[in-house]
């Protein structure tokens, strides 16, 4: 809104400048006077030329204040041959000033007025927004292109190799897994295809290394062992099912076998310090909500099931910490659990209310500050 009001105040204060020249009040003359009156303008004409040749009027400018003096020019030639109204003249000169100084006003005003009523400039779309809208509608007809054609011939691996991907960009994760299954089935296995099916099969369980998922990734493990990937991933499998000692295990040696400067590295931390808290919780028969293993179980219900009983779960552990706010596993399993359901607001409220209830205890504060940095919630 600033920027706008900033623009029509600099507008009205161009356009007040290079009226300037026709709403100058004329020297005093004497009213009668049509010789004086003419000297007068020649000497505006002279000056619009000087301030042409100084650079302070553009050719477009100087031209219209140019036809503007010589027009009145004219017309007190004539005055000088033939006695006109002093009067009159005086007001149509007073006039015109003020008509000129409207303009300018008006200009500014009805800037404004336009943005108030249609909006900022935010809403106008950019070069790079039309750009990404028309790549969108690219892809979406190239999809429909692919997808026709495999309705035609589904036998066509290629076909399902190129799509797949594409579908995992989408969002369309079912469709993703679904393809890679295909792509696996024609093409044979590589890689990039196990690590595909893996992850869009997770995706497409709400996070849940499902046993398809995990079946990718023991054949990936086997074909790339430097990989880091598919042993984190069997690492959480293990997680999910309850196995929290071997987790911790896995997550300990790859930690121990990672660089120092690997990207990786926070997210493995912060998943030694949570299966670390797990396994004292369940040690101290604490109950620390939906576990992996409720939500693996999860995944085996068909998807409106499925949401319920996740849904069920974490409303239960939410009321529970309401009670008792000084159980950390239990609030870092509901920040994890909203962030896996794509709650991010209720993962952010959940996480604030976490450090209220730990404020002055380090390494409780360390610990929900990794898992949110992991999460994508801050640190």
């Amino acid at each position: 809104m600033l920027l706008w009001v900033a623009f029509a105040v600099l507008t009205g204060g161009v356009l007040a400048f290079v009226l300037a020249p026709l709403i100058r009040p004329a020297r005093p003359t004497a009213a009668s006077s049509g010789e004086h009156a003419v000297a007068v303008y020649r000497d505006q004409l002279k000056e619009l030329d000087a301030e042409q040749a100084r650079g302070v009027l553009g050719p477009a400018e100087a031209e219209a204040a140019r036809l503007e003096i010589s027009r009145r020019l004219l017309a007190a030639a004539g005055d000088a041959t033939q006695p006109g109204d002093p009067g009159f003249r005086a007001l149509l000169e007073s006039r015109h000033a003020t008509y000129s100084l409207l303009a300018a006003v008006a200009v500014a005003v009805v800037t404004v007025g336009l943005y108030i009523l249609y909006g900022s400039i935010a809403a106008i779309p950019t070069d790079a927004q039309r750009a990404a809208a028309r790549e969108q509608a690219a892809i979406s007809r190239l999809v429909a292109q692919v997808e026709d054609r495999l309705r035609t011939v589904p036998t066509d691996g290629k076909g399902w190799d190129v799509i797949a991907p594409v579908y995992l960009k989408l969002g369309r994760f079912q469709d993703a897994a679904d393809a890679y299954t295909k792509a696996l089935s024609l093409l044979g296995e590589t890689s990039a295809r196990l690590a595909g099916l893996a992850e869009s099969s997770m995706l497409a369980a709400g996070g849940v290394v499902t046993p398809e998922a995990r079946s990718a990734y023991e054949k990936l493990a086997k074909l790339d062992p430097l990989r880091i990937e598919p042993r984190f991933w069997l690492a959480m499998a293990k997680e999910q099912a309850g196995d929290l000692e071997a987790a911790l295990a896995e997550y300990k040696a790859i930690l121990g076998a990672s660089p120092e400067n690997a990207p990786y590295r926070t997210h493995l931390e912060a998943r030694v310090r949570e299966v670390t808290s797990l396994i004292a919780a369940r040690a101290s028969g604490t109950p620390a909500g939906p576990t992996a293993a409720d939500l693996a179980a999860a995944a085996k219900l068909d998807p409106a099931q499925r949401a319920q009983m996740i849904t069920q779960m974490v409303e239960s552990l939410a009321a529970r910490l309401r009670t008792n706010g000084n159980d950390l596993p239990g609030w870092l399993r509901l920040v994890r659990a909203y962030a896996v359901l794509e709650r991010r607001q209720d993962a952010q409220a959940a996480l604030a209310e976490a450090r209220r209830n730990f404020t002055g205890n380090a390494d409780a504060l360390a610990q929900l500050a990794a898992l949110a940095s992991s999460l994508g919630l801050g640190s």
